[in-house]
């Protein structure tokens, strides 16, 4: 009589390589759904960030639109003049004076940090303007509603898995030229 013999083949598999051939077969199966969803989180958080930024844009330079409106006292006026606006000649100090907004768009692109791709600014004069067209007869005079518009373009890391290459983010802010 023998007390400890094993009586299992000895050319089988112990229980403790068949475990480990199942955890390997469920970290392969698993891994893929974690990583796609960990970096779907980071483009979602990317967007946010886009959008925050953009949005930041331009309220900035729709407040630099209003501050630089058409009163005698501003030394650098941007937009369409007004009547009592006195333009000064472009220079370091004034590179875009009336009746450019170029000095507008430049200030919506300074506070770009992370909006993305195909940015785009628009600045228009007036109520009920679009894109860049002013309404008939809107001046930089106190009073007169500006409104800003920046879009970009935020590219998906994901794009491969969820067929979208890239998220469309805008913001717009109107303000009452107030100097």
């Amino acid at each position: 009589m023998t007390c400890c013999t094993d009586s299992r083949d000895p050319g089988a598999s112990s229980p403790t390589s068949s475990a480990g051939g199942q955890a390997l077969l469920e970290f392969a199966l698993v891994i893929p759904i974690f990583l796609a969803l960990l970096i779907g989180m980071v483009d979602i958080g990317r967007i946010v960030w886009a959008n925050n930024t953009v949005s930041n844009a331009a309220r900035e330079a729709a407040r630099f639109a209003v501050v630089h409106g058409g009163s005698r006292t501003t030394a650098c006026p941007v937009g369409p003049p007004a009547t009592v606006t006195i333009i000064p000649p472009a220079s370091a100090s004034c590179p875009f004076p009336s009746p450019s907004k170029e000095a507008i768009r430049n200030t919506a692109r300074a506070f770009i940090v992370a909006g993305g791709s195909a940015l785009t600014v628009t600045v228009c004069y007036g109520a009920g303007c679009s894109g860049n067209t002013d309404t008939f007869g809107a001046t930089n005079a106190r009073g007169t509603p500006v409104t800003v518009r920046v879009t970009s373009r935020v590219d998906m890391i994901v794009s491969t898995l969820v067929g979208i290459s890239s998220a469309g983010v805008s913001a717009e802010s109107t303000m009452l030229v107030n100097h």
